[in-house]
This record gives C-alpha cells, structure tokens and sequence, in this order.
C-alpha cells in the first residue's frame, strides 16, 4: 500500500487551486510574450527599461504561476487513482495490464512541456495540460479495458494513470502471473530490470502473441533510445534463452525464441526537432516476430505541433489499434490519440 493516505478532498482542493494558477500563468505569459517586440524594437515614447520590467516581471510570475499549477493538478489526481484492494476485485471487470520497470515511472510522470514554442518544438505559445504520458497511454488502449498496474512498494501515492495494485515484496510473481493469464491486453514497458524480463518471459509464455504490445519510451535528458533498446534486446535474447525450455512445453519442441529487430531510423532525420516520449511500439505476429511501430514525426508534415500529432495519430497509431480490434475481436471504438509528450 502507498505510504500517505489519500485524500479525496485534499487531491479536489490541489486540482482547483492548480487550476486557478495554470489559468492565470497563461493569462500572464500570453501577454508579456506579446510585448517581447517593444523591448527588441523600442517604441517611441515608452520608456524601454519599463517594458524590460514588465516582460520580465509579468513573463516571470506567469511562468511560476503555469509551471506550478499544472504540478499540483498532477499531485490533486494521485488522491483520486484508485487502488485495488484484491486480486478478484482486479478481475471484476476486463482490463488492460500496464507492465513497466519501476524506474520508468519518472519518463511516465512526465507532462507536455509548458514552454513547448520556445524550445523549439513548436506548438501552442503556452499549454495547460497536465496529463501525463501514463495517462495519454491509458487513454489510447482504455477501449480494450480499464488499465491496471502494479503499484511501486512503498511508495507516498500512487501515480496518476492506471488503477494499482500492491503485491508483497517477497511473493508478487504468482499474483502477476495470473494477471498476466486474465488480462485482455497487456502493454509491457521495454526495460532490462530482472522484474521486466521475467515479465516478458511470462507474457511469450502464456499469452497468445496478438494481445501483447511493448512500448519504447524515451525520456528528456536526450538518452539515445537506440542504445537502451539494444541493451534490451540482448537481455531479451539471453532471458528466453534462458527459459527456453519452459516455453517450449508450451510453444512445442521446435519453437525458437524471437529475435527483437534494430530500432529503424526516422524517415528524415534532418528536419528532426522533436520526438515523443513514447518512440515506439512492438506488436507480434501469430508466430511471435516481433514487428516495429515507429512514432516517427519527421514521415508527417504540419504548420503546426498539434497538426502533426493528428496526422501522426491517424497513420501511425490509428492503423495499429485497427489491427488489434480485429485480433482481439473487438468491434468498439475507444479514444485514439497520440500521447502528446515530446522533447
């Protein structure tokens, strides 16, 4: 179990008060952004030392005011994730497994930068949106299930996104297992952690290959996501190989683990600004080769940020949720939407 006690109230206050101050930051910065031009470009009769003040005074308290309030809507929604309390109460209804290494939850808490203009990733001159990549994850498969994960032992409260469930340190590989075995979908975060390839291990070993989807994240700090993938495909390799023996009792005498491919290149790597957080998906085939979905902004073309989201929404991501309706034999439609978190 976490180690605070939520409170309802508590989170409903964080998440107004936030509100109020990711309102007023933009109403703040919007207009001393405006007036950049009369400190480069001095205007007659305005004295050039008030209007440095104003930008920076006005830019400066606009900028706390966001950057503050979309963190305490953040902390406000943790009070209200739900926690499960028991293995049946998971199974009440179909779910979708949220399977990540823990460390990953930083690059999941992360929201859309504030500032995302003048970073030089374009898009709106400010954004208030506090979602977090977690969260637009949750959003994107929720059609297929209501997301649950297992929660981080020991940790103040749960993380804005998926439903959590606590196991106990010492005995939480027979409670995944069957979490594992029951879930409609389960989407694995790619990592080397011996938790997360023991995961894998499992998911090959009783899933069918169509449910199974492992996301590639990416973070801010410009870690080169092709060198963590690789790291992951050799202790992928070595993990199967490892274990090779018990899927094969499933899988039959002749089955050969898969072989993760190399992480593609973007299409233009030259107009390259920005990436999203989450860079990329692997889906598997009946037989279990693994096959790569890249969320590549350089192969759509936009005036805007959000322009290109949409257009990368409707040929990236769209055709692989068609794709899984269909093995999953779902004929509802849920929200499809690109996690919009980039750096």
């Amino acid at each position: 179990m976490p180690r605070r006690r939520q409170r309802p109230l508590l989170g409903c206050g964080l998440r107004l008060v936030g509100l109020a101050g990711t309102l007023c930051g933009v109403l703040l910065v919007i207009p001393a952004a405006n007036r950049l031009n009369t400190v480069f470009v001095p205007v007659p009769g305005e004295p050039v030392l008030r209007n440095v003040l104003i930008v920076l005074g006005i830019g400066l308290w606009g900028a706390v005011s966001l950057t503050v309030g979309l963190r305490l809507r953040r902390q406000g929604r943790r009070h209200h994730v739900r926690v499960v309390r028991t293995l049946d109460e998971a199974r009440s209804e179909p779910y979708v497994l949220y399977l990540r290494p823990f460390a990953e939850d930083v690059t999941g808490t992360a929201m859309r930068h504030a500032f995302s203009r003048w970073t030089g990733t374009g898009g709106a001159l400010v954004s208030g949106s506090s979602l977090t990549l977690e969260e637009g994850v949750c959003r994107t498969f929720r059609g297929f299930g209501r997301p649950l994960a297992v929660g981080e032992p020991d940790e103040a409260l749960p993380l804005p996104g998926s439903r959590r469930l606590y196991l106990p340190l010492g005995d939480w590989q027979p409670t995944v297992t069957s979490l594992i075995t029951d879930a409609r979908l389960v989407l694995l975060v790619a990592g080397t952690s011996a938790g997360t390839l023991w995961e894998l291990t499992e998911v090959m070993r009783l899933r069918r290959p169509e449910s199974v989807l492992v996301l590639l994240y990416g973070d801010r700090e410009g870690t080169d996501l092709r060198q963590e993938y690789d790291h992951f495909r050799l202790a992928a390799e070595y993990e199967l190989i490892e274990r090779q023996a018990e899927l094969r009792e499933v899988h039959g005498p002749d089955w050969q683990p898969p072989a993760f491919p190399p992480l593609p290149g973007f299409r233009h790597p030259d107009r390259l600004k920005w990436v999203p957080l989450m860079q990329a998906v692997i889906r598997f085939r009946a037989d279990w080769t693994p096959e790569i979905v890249l969320i590549d902004p350089t192969a759509v073309s936009a005036w805007t940020h959000e322009g290109r989201l949409r257009k990368m929404t409707r040929g990236q991501l769209v055709p692989l949720l068609a794709r899984l309706r269909e093995d999953l034999g779902d004929t509802g439609r849920g929200r499809t939407t690109l996690p919009s978190h980039g750096r």
